[in-house]
C-alpha cells in the first residue's frame, strides 16, 4: 500500500486541503498543535471509519460545520484506489455518511460498513484480528501514536500479553484451548444426559416382548372372529339376491296396477268419448231437420241463370241512366253559365258611354242592339235549360226505378245463395253423421279390447297379491342377519384397533429403542472423544502454542534489542524482553525500572518495541498489503542531538518503500526525501 493523496474538508483545522504524499520518506513538520496529527487521524478515518474508543465524529469534523469529507488516493497491488468518507452533524451528534470508492475511475457507491470491508479485503487484513472500532494490524504496523506504545509498554501484563497474541493469532490456540474444555465440559454433561436417556433402555426392550405376545393373541381371536363375518355375508349376499327377485315382482306387480289404472282410465275417457258421439249426432240431426224446414218456406218463380241475366240487363240499364243524368247536369251547368255571361254583358252595355279601346262615345242604338242580341240568347238557352231539367227529372226517376228493381233482383240471388249453403251442410252433416257413427263403433270395438286387457291384468296382479307380504318376511331375516353381522364386526372392530394401538405403540417403542440404541453409540463415541480430547489434544494445543510463541518471542527480543541498540548508545544499558513480552532493563548488571530512563531512552524503547512489533507481524502475517508503509508519529520525543543522528539509520535500514513521520524537530528534514511544512493562521491550518 502507497499513498498518493489526501484531501480534507473542514477536517478538524482544516477547512479545504489537499495533500500529496511523494513516493520514499517524508516529514510533516511543523510546530505543536498545526495539524499534523490531524492529517495522520484522517487517513485513519479514511481507511476505517469512525471508532467509538478512539476517533468520533465530533472529534474529526470542524467545529461550527454540518458537513466534512476526507478522500484518500493510495496504490495497492497496481491498483489506483480513491476512497472518500463523509461526515454530517445531526441533533444527536457527528455521524458519518454514505461514501464511495473508485478503482481505476470505476465509481461505486458504498455505506460507511460497506467501505470498512472493502478495506479490509483490499488491504487483506485477517478477519478474525479484527474488532468492531479498529485493526489492531493496521495499529501495530503502519500508525501507532508515540504515546499508546509507551502505553503498552507500562500497562498491564496480561492486557499486553492478550493484545500481542492477538495480533501475532496466537490468541487462537488460547481460544482453542478455552474452547476444548468447554467442548469436553460439554461432552461430559451431554454423557450425563445421554446416560439418563437411555437408563430404560433394557426395560422398553421387555415391554416390546409383552406386546408382541399380545399382539399374537389378538390376531389369533380376529381369525375365530373373521370365520362367522364370512358365513354371515355370505348369508345376506343370498338373502339380499332374494329380496331382489321379490323386488322385481313388486315392481312387476306395481307395473300391473299402474296399467289396470291406465286401462280403467282409458276405458272411462272411451265412454265419455261415445256419449259425446250420441250428443253430437243428436245436434246434427236436429240441425238438418231445421235446415230442411226452413227451405220449404222458400219458393222461387224464376232460375237462377235467368236471375242472373235479368240482374246483369239491370246493372247495364243503371248505367245507361247514370251516364245520361251525368250528360244532363253538364248540359244545364253549360247553360247556366252561358245565362249568367249574357246578363253580365247586358249590365256592363247598359252603363256603357264610352268605348274602353277606342274612347269612342257609344250609341243608344248600338247599345240597344247589342241587348237585343243578348235577350235573344238567354230566352233560347232558357228554353233548352228547362227542357234539359225536365230530361233529368225524368232519368232520375227511371234510374230509382231501376235500382229497387236491381235490389229486388239480387235479394232473390243472395236467397239462392242461401238455399245452396243450407243444402249444402245438410249434405256435410249427413257426412258427418256417418264418419261419428264410425268412430263410435271404433270406441267400442277400443271398450272390448280394454276390457279384455284388462281381465288379463287382473289374472296377474292376482297371482301376486302376496308379494308384499314375502317381501316384509324376508327383509325382517335380512334385517337380523346384518345385526349380528355388526355385531361381529364391531367385536373385529375393536380387535383390529387393538392391533393397531399395540403396533403403534410396538412401532413408538422400536423407534424409541433404535433412538436410544444410537444414544448408546454417541455415548460411547462422547467418551472416546472426551478422552482423546484429555489425554491428547489439550497437551498438542500445549506444545505448538509454546513452540510458536517462542519462536515469535525470540524474533520479537532480537529486532527489540536491536533497534534499541542502534538508538541508545551505552554499553551498560541492556534491554531485553521476558516471558510475557516486558520489557527487562539492565543497568551495570542490575535491572532498573522503566520509569528510571531518562526521556530519550523511554521514547527509544518504545520506538525499537514499535519497530520489532511492525516488523514481526509483517514477517508472520504474510499475506497483508501494508508492509511498504510506515507511519511514526513524533517517534524523537526527547531525543538526543545523537539519537537524532542514529535514527537517520534506522529510517535507512528499515528500508520501506514509504515512510511518513510526524514531527517539529528540524533535524530531521536533513535526512527525509520530502518535508511537508504545516502552520496554522487563525484556527485553520494549510500548507505552506
Amino acid at each position: 500500500m502507497i499513498l498518493k493523496n489526501l484531501k480534507l474538508e473542514n477536517i478538524r483545522s482544516y477547512t479545504n486541503q489537499e495533500i500529496n504524499f511523494p513516493l520514499s520518506s517524508t516529514l510533516l513538520s511543523g510546530d505543536i498543535g498545526a495539524g499534523k496529527s490531524s492529517i495522520l487521524l484522517a487517513i485513519d478515518f479514511a481507511l476505517f471509519g469512525l471508532q467509538k474508543s478512539s476517533l468520533s465524529g465530533n472529534a474529526l469534523l470542524r467545529n461550527g460545520k454540518q458537513k466534512g469529507s476526507v478522500e484518500l488516493n493510495f496504490l495497492v497491488e497496481n491498483k489506483d484506489i480513491i476512497i472518500k468518507r463523509t461526515l454530517k452533524r445531526t441533533s444527536t451528534g457527528v455521524n458519518q455518511d454514505s461514501g464511495h470508492v473508485i478503482i481505476n475511475n470505476d465509481k461505486k457507491e458504498m455505506t460507511a460498513v460497506e467501505l470498512k470491508q472493502f478495506i479490509l479485503e483490499v488491504l487483506n487484513y485477517p478477519q478474525d484480528l479484527l474488532t468492531k472500532s479498529k485493526s489492531l494490524i493496521y495499529r501495530y504496523t503502519v500508525y501507532t501514536p508515540q504515546d499508546e506504545m509507551k502505553n503498552i509498554l507500562l500497562g498491564d501484563k496480561d492486557n499486553r500479553l492478550d493484545t500481542l497474541r492477538r495480533v501475532f493469532g496466537i490468541d487462537k490456540y488460547k481460544r482453542i484451548a478455552e474452547n476444548s474444555s468447554l467442548f469436553v465440559k460439554a461432552l461430559r454433561e451431554k454423557r450425563r444426559e445421554f446416560a439418563g436417556m437411555i437408563a430404560d433402555l433394557e426395560g422398553k426392550k421387555e415391554e416390546k416382548q409383552r406386546k408382541k405376545e399380545s399382539l399374537k393373541e389378538v390376531t389369533h381371536k380376529i381369525k375365530e372372529v373373521e370365520k362367522p363375518i364370512n358365513e354371515l355375508t355370505k348369508d345376506i349376499e343370498r338373502k339380499l339376491s332374494d329380496i331382489k327377485k321379490i323386488e322385481d315382482k313388486i315392481k312387476e306387480f306395481n307395473e300391473l296396477n299402474k296399467q289396470l289404472s291406465l286401462l280403467d282410465l282409458n276405458t272411462k275417457n272411451k265412454f265419455e268419448r261415445i256419449k259425446e258421439i250420441d250428443g253430437n249426432l243428436s245436434l246434427l240431426d236436429k240441425k238438418i231437420k231445421d235446415i230442411e224446414e226452413e227451405l220449404k218456406k222458400y219458393k222461387q218463380d224464376i232460375s237462377k241463370v235467368d236471375l242472373e241475366k235479368l240482374i246483369a240487363h239491370k246493372e247495364m240499364e243503371i248505367r245507361f241512366f247514370e251516364d245520361t243524368n251525368q250528360r244532363l247536369s253538364n248540359n244545364i251547368r253549360e247553360f247556366e253559365v252561358k245565362i249568367d255571361s249574357s246578363t253580365n254583358i247586358k249590365n256592363k252595355v247598359k252603363d256603357l258611354n264610352q268605348c274602353p279601346v277606342c274612347l269612342q262615345d257609344v250609341s243608344a242604338d248600338y247599345k240597344n242592339n247589342i241587348l237585343k242580341e243578348e235577350n235573344s240568347k238567354v230566352k233560347d238557352l232558357e228554353e233548352s235549360l228547362h227542357i234539359h231539367i225536365k230530361q233529368k227529372k225524368e232519368v232520375n226517376e227511371n234510374l230509382k226505378e231501376a235500382k229497387e228493381s236491381l235490389e229486388n233482383l239480387k235479394e232473390k240471388d243472395r236467397k239462392f245463395d242461401i238455399i245452396k249453403i243450407r243444402l249444402d251442410s245438410i249434405k256435410e252433416s249427413s257426412e258427418r253423421i256417418d264418419d261419428i257413427l264410425q268412430v263410435k263403433e271404433k270406441e267400442n270395438d277400443e271398450i272390448k279390447k280394454l276390457d279384455d286387457r284388462k281381465g288379463i291384468l287382473l289374472e296377474r296382479i292376482n297371482n301376486l297379491k302376496d308379494i308384499e307380504n314375502e317381501f316384509s318376511l324376508q327383509k325382517r331375516e335380512l334385517d337380523n342377519i346384518q345385526l349380528k353381522l355388526k355385531e361381529k364386526e364391531i367385536e373385529l372392530a375393536a380387535l383390529r384397533q387393538d392391533v393397531k394401538n399395540t403396533e403403534n405403540i410396538m412401532l413408538s417403542l422400536d423407534r424409541e429403542i433404535e433412538t436410544k440404541l444410537k444414544i448408546k453409540d454417541y455415548l460411547i463415541h462422547y467418551g472416546n472423544i472426551q478422552e482423546w480430547l484429555e489425554k491428547y489434544f489439550d497437551n498438542i494445543i500445549n506444545v505448538m502454542e509454546k513452540k510458536i510463541m517462542l519462536k515469535v518471542h525470540h524474533d520479537f527480543d532480537s529486532l527489540f534489542e536491536k533497534w534499541f541498540t542502534s538508538l541508545v548508545d551505552t554499553e551498560e544499558l541492556k534491554i531485553k524482553l521476558d516471558d510475557e513480552f516486558t520489557p527487562i532493563i539492565e543497568q551495570a548488571g542490575h535491572e532498573i525500572d522503566y520509569n528510571f530512563l531518562s526521556g530519550g531512552e523511554k521514547t527509544a524503547a518504545a520506538l525499537a518495541y514499535r519497530l520489532a512489533l511492525n516488523q514481526v507481524i509483517n514477517n508472520l502475517i504474510s499475506t497483508i498489503k501494508t508492509k511498504d508503509l510506515i507511519i511514526l508519529d513524533e517517534p524523537t520525543d526527547g531525543f538526543s542531538e545523537a539519537q537524532l543522528d542514529r535514527l537517520r539509520n534506522v529510517l535507512d535500514e528499515l528500508n520501506t518503500k514509504q515512510t511518513i513521520i510526524v514531527s517539529h524537530e528540524s533535524k530531521i528534514e536533513s535526512f527525509v526525501d520530502n518535508v511537508i511544512k504545516l502552520n496554522k493562521i487563525g484556527h485553520i491550518s494549510r500548507i505552506s
